[in-house]
């Protein structure tokens, strides 16, 4: 689908963006828009292929961004806004300035987070995309993304863009320095030992690699549609928290040592993979494999338990 087509990503320049841009742009003329303040990121981009335009989609002006655009990929998030105000203004309103920008596109692609399901009270409980809303995690974030996927939902409407909503769950296993949510707790368990958790008995999650994201992306782009569809990004299967760091504990050759910590607020959540299966198959990568790579690819020098 994408292959020779013109193509804008944001997000790009971080941990979920980096990897669809790795995987896109050598098959595609793909254009990246960010502010690129980080040092050093508007050459990463311009290594990966991507042709880098300067921009701001929430805030600034896109006119120096083209409008002809094939697709477009919308995966960049304001994950710690300052403000209700700051969140709202990445999270809501540039999502639908941007598609204002890119109405002639034959589909968009917005990112958006399993955060927003209102938590049921059985940690078992799998979120379809049709559950209650009303997540509360992170600071401004998980509501700004809600107010966001109503502001893109409308703009579907408005500009009859076909338009698919994905929601994120925990995504994992590349060699980004910055590294997802498991990675950064797999580098600790190596460093020192420890494991922050909940302080609830269980927390699960579907956790998704990042290869078995790079390989929905086609899929729901071709589910698209006015109104806008929805589609879970997860893992075939749930893992608890404790077991998965057990696990890369027993590759490693290292007990981890939890530490329950109150501000360990991730919030629990089964997502459903189905849509997601029926629209792309199976996952590629287990989380066993997931956990296996990803200690391989951060930290080349320990060698792994063979039988775990």
């Amino acid at each position: 689908m994408l292959e020779g087509k013109k193509i804008l990503i944001t997000g790009h320049t971080g941990r979920i963006g980096q990897a669809v841009a790795t995987r896109f742009a050598p098959v595609c003329e793909m254009w990246g828009l960010a502010r690129y303040t980080r040092e050093g990121s508007l050459e990463e981009a311009k290594s990966l292929g991507v042709i880098p335009v300067k921009g701001d989609f929430g805030r600034g002006s896109l006119d120096q961004v083209p409008t002809d655009f094939d697709y477009v990929l919308h995966i960049a998030a304001d994950i710690t806004p300052k403000s209700a105000e700051a969140g709202m203004i990445d999270n809501s309103d540039g999502p639908a300035r941007l598609m204002k920008h890119c109405r002639n596109a034959k589909a968009f692609l917005h990112v958006s987070t399993t955060g927003v399901y209102r938590q049921n009270a059985d940690p078992r409980h799998v979120y379809a995309e049709d559950d209650d809303l009303g997540g509360y995690f992170g600071g401004q974030y998980v509501p700004t993304k809600l107010a966001g996927e109503g502001a893109v939902r409308a703009a579907c409407f408005i500009l009859d863009l076909p338009t698919v909503i994905c929601r994120q769950n925990v995504q994992y296993g590349g060699p980004h320095v910055n590294g997802g949510l498991i990675d950064r707790f797999l580098d600790e368990l190596v460093t020192s030992g420890n494991v922050l958790a909940p302080t609830e008995e269980v927390n699960y999650c579907g956790a998704i690699h990042e290869d078995d994201i790079c390989d929905i992306i086609e899929p729901s782009l071709g589910m698209a549609s006015v109104p806008a569809s929805i589609v879970n990004w997860c893992g075939d299967e749930a893992v608890e928290w404790h077991e998965l760091f057990e696990y890369a504990g027993e590759l490693i050759g290292k007990k981890p040592n939890f530490i329950r910590n109150p501000d360990f607020t991730f919030p629990n959540c089964v997502p459903d993979p189905a849509k997601r299966q029926s629209i792309g198959g199976p996952a590629k990568v287990s989380w066993q494999q997931g956990v296996r790579r990803s200690l391989e690819i951060r930290h080349p020098h320990l060698k792994l338990n063979v039988e775990a």
